[in-house]
């Protein structure tokens, strides 16, 4: 007389499912065959939420569980809802690809003449003539956890580096039109008792404590007032000074030096 087997249990699937064994696919396919897992004895709301208390226990940068728990929910899901309607495994495959149904055509008789015949194309895709079997649908489960477990692993790296990247460069966030306002300002109260041309260098060696960040924000908001018509900008050469002069005060030395240069050439032609 045979030994009644040991039916599995709730337990055994967390700790089946919840571990590294690679072979649970295998596992599952045994105790199907042997009668030793019926899948009514699983809860799978029970199981869902140790699912997520597993997460939750997780450091984030050690984020790296396997879909399998989910999928292999799911394909127990199936099985039930399959044993309920057809009460063998066999009828997952109306399930997952619908029961085929049958048609009755009656006959009709067509006349086509010569060099009408059109040409048969096959249907793609071709229905299916067998049914899938729980070795193929396992094997389809463990392609589609292996796919869902790349894109995780990717999706993890991918977090990693932006948090290093975020680590490293910091950023420094300025307002641009206060510091457009303040570098017109300062030019404003120097050239209020100047005439000459004004050094970008002595502008920002005001303070010896101003970051390369301050001194690029400094001729960027440069830029902009020379965009805008409140200075006037020169270089003579590549990589030399930059001078700065109020447009204003340039334009009325620009028209003096004109006044000038006309009335040298109306007294020379006076001679």
């Amino acid at each position: 007389m045979d030994k009644k087997r040991d039916m599995v249990g709730q337990d055994q699937i967390h700790d089946l499912l919840f571990g590294e064994k690679l072979s649970w696919q295998a596992i599952i396919y045994d105790l199907i065959n042997t009668e030793q897992l019926d899948p009514w004895n699983i809860d799978l709301t029970l199981l869902s939420s140790k699912y997520l208390e597993k997460i939750k226990d997780l450091d984030e940068e050690n984020f790296f569980v396997s879909s399998k728990v989910l999928l292999a929910a799911s394909f127990l899901l199936r099985i039930k809802t399959d044993i309920l309607l057809n009460s063998d495994l066999p009828g997952l495959d109306s399930l997952l690809y619908g029961k085929k149904e049958n048609k009755t055509y009656e006959q009709e008789r067509i006349e086509l003449e010569d060099g009408e015949i059109p040409d048969i194309i096959p249907r793609t895709p071709l229905p299916r003539f067998r049914r899938v079997t729980l070795a193929e649908l396992m094997s389809s489960l463990g392609k589609a956890i292996k796919t869902e477990n790349r894109r995780i692993k990717r999706e993890i790296i991918f977090k990693h580096e932006r948090r290093e990247i975020g680590m490293v460069i910091t950023k420094n966030l300025f307002n641009l039109q206060d510091k457009i306002k303040e570098v017109y300002s300062k030019l404003k109260k120097i050239f209020s008792n100047r005439e000459k041309r004004f050094a970008f260098s002595e502008l920002i060696e005001g303070s010896n404590k101003k970051t390369k960040e301050e001194k690029i924000n400094s001729f960027i908001s440069l830029l902009h007032l020379d965009n805008q018509q409140k200075v006037w900008l020169e270089q003579d050469e590549h990589f030399e000074e930059i001078w700065i002069m109020l447009k204003s005060l340039y334009e009325k030395q620009k028209s003096k030096d004109l006044n000038v240069e006309t009335g040298f050439g109306k007294s020379e032609s006076f001679q």
